[in-house]
């Protein structure tokens, strides 16, 4: 009778150990949100930069500083047309790709310089980055012309 409890128990106790050391179900990790992103000068130029390849104007306007906002939508369409939604399909249709080159330190912020790939032409282009409401914010943008426009 000692030697089937021992057993039992041994086999229950086993039985637990497999359960408890079993992997756990919880969800994998979640990537961070925008607001993780904006939070360090690289996190909001590669937004931004996420932000312009899906041709989400809005969402880089929420990303500039008050100042650049009321000029930034205007200046934007301007330098790529194919962020427009009011643009024409063959507009909005040509492919522009974009990419951050590196970052650089400067007295009032950073300064992303990023890479635009159209029509096999790269050209490159800079982006000031800078402190607002404790938020790193796009607050300038010398973005190279596509296509000759603007």
């Amino acid at each position: 009778m000692l030697i089937i409890t021992g057993m039992v128990l041994g086999g229950a106790g086993m039985l637990a150990y497999f359960v408890l050391s079993a992997p756990s179900s919880a969800s994998p990790p979640q990537s961070p949100t925008a607001s993780d992103a904006a939070g360090t000068p690289e996190g909001v130029a590669r937004l931004i930069v996420t932000k312009l390849n899906a041709r989400d104007l809005d969402g880089v306007i929420e990303l500039t500083c008050a100042q650049g906002k009321s000029t930034g939508r205007r200046e934007l369409l301007k330098a790529v047309p194919q962020l427009d939604p009011a643009a024409p399909e063959s507009t909005r249709a040509k492919p522009v790709e974009f990419g951050i080159d590196h970052l650089s330190q400067f007295s009032d912020g950073y300064v992303a310089t990023f890479t635009v790939l159209h029509e096999g032409a790269k050209q490159n282009g800079t982006m000031r980055l800078q402190l607002s409401a404790d938020k790193w914010t796009l607050c300038g943008l010398d973005s190279p012309r596509i296509a000759g426009v603007g």
